[in-house]
């Protein structure tokens, strides 16, 4: 039973690093063209939506990774966060590399917003816990 649990465990590291360098090289690169997007990019709109997604993809790589080493439990409003800010981060990329369009703003000022609202109410719940039992 230990054994498949090593295994378990160098394959959701495997795929959280692939994550990693999937979602770095798309997010932090100036092409979004890459080996890893199977087809081709044309246009702002299209890279902007990308490079967002990769984003994601990112934040999950980190996240499985976090998940193997960690000893305590991940709490929801904790991986929202952390997908919701690598996300945002992609957004500024695209800002940089395909410049400002209506949607791009108006959809990273409103998930802007979510993590903000995400990250207070996470910290309000996180000073009501009580750890009296």
């Amino acid at each position: 039973a230990w054994s498949i649990m090593i295994i378990f465990r160098i394959f959701l590291v495997s795929i959280g690093l692939l994550f990693l360098v999937m979602g770095a090289v798309t997010v932090f690169g100036p092409n979004v063209n890459n080996i890893f997007i199977p087809f081709s990019i044309e246009g702002a709109d299209q890279s902007i939506l990308v490079r967002t997604y990769a984003g994601f993809i990112l934040a999950c790589g980190y996240l499985t990774i976090r998940y193997v080493y960690s000893s305590s439990k991940v709490q929801i409003g904790t991986i929202l966060i952390y997908i919701t800010s690598t996300m945002m981060v992609a957004k500024i990329f695209g800002f940089i590399y395909e410049g400002f369009t209506d949607f791009s703003v108006a959809t990273f000022i409103v998930g802007f917003i979510f993590c903000i609202s995400l990250y207070t109410i996470h910290k309000s719940r996180k000073n009501q816990i009580s750890y009296d039992l």
